[in-house]
C-alpha cells in the first residue's frame, strides 16, 4: 500500500473563547505577522494573538513602570519638602533610597513627615 500524502494546509490556532471579530491588519503588519506564525509553525490568527498578548504584557508593564516611578517621585518630593538641619549634610544614595522606600511602604508618621 502507498503511504497516505499528508496535506500541506497550514496550521489550525488553538480554539479560545472569546468575542470574535473581523478586522483589517495593514500590510506593514500583516508582513510581520506572516513571518512569526512562519517561524513559529502556527497560524496567521494565532500569531496575530500571541503578538496582541505579547503588546498588552508590554503595555501593562510600562503601566506598572510608570505608577512606581510616580511613587517614587512623589517620596522625593516629601523628603525635599521637610526641613533639615543645616548642619545635617547630604544623605548617601543608600540612605536616599531607605527613606524613599520607607516613604512607599508607609514606615514613616505621616503627620511628622506630611507623607
Amino acid at each position: 500500500m502507498a503511504p497516505t500524502r499528508r496535506s500541506a494546509r497550514r496550521p489550525r490556532a488553538p480554539r479560545r473563547t472569546g468575542a470574535r471579530t473581523t478586522l483589517r491588519v495593514p500590510d506593514d503588519l500583516a508582513e510581520t505577522v506572516a513571518r512569526y506564525a512562519e517561524q513559529h509553525r502556527t497560524s496567521t490568527n494565532d500569531a496575530l494573538i500571541r503578538l496582541a498578548y505579547d503588546g498588552a504584557r508590554r503595555y501593562d508593564y510600562r503601566h506598572t513602570v510608570e505608577e512606581l516611578a510616580a511613587g517614587r517621585r512623589a517620596a522625593l518630593d516629601r523628603l525635599e519638602d521637610q526641613e533639615i538641619p543645616p548642619d545635617a549634610g547630604d544623605l548617601t544614595g543608600e540612605e536616599t533610597a531607605r527613606a524613599i522606600l520607607g516613604f512607599r511602604l508607609g514606615l514613616y508618621d505621616e503627620e511628622t513627615y506630611g507623607a
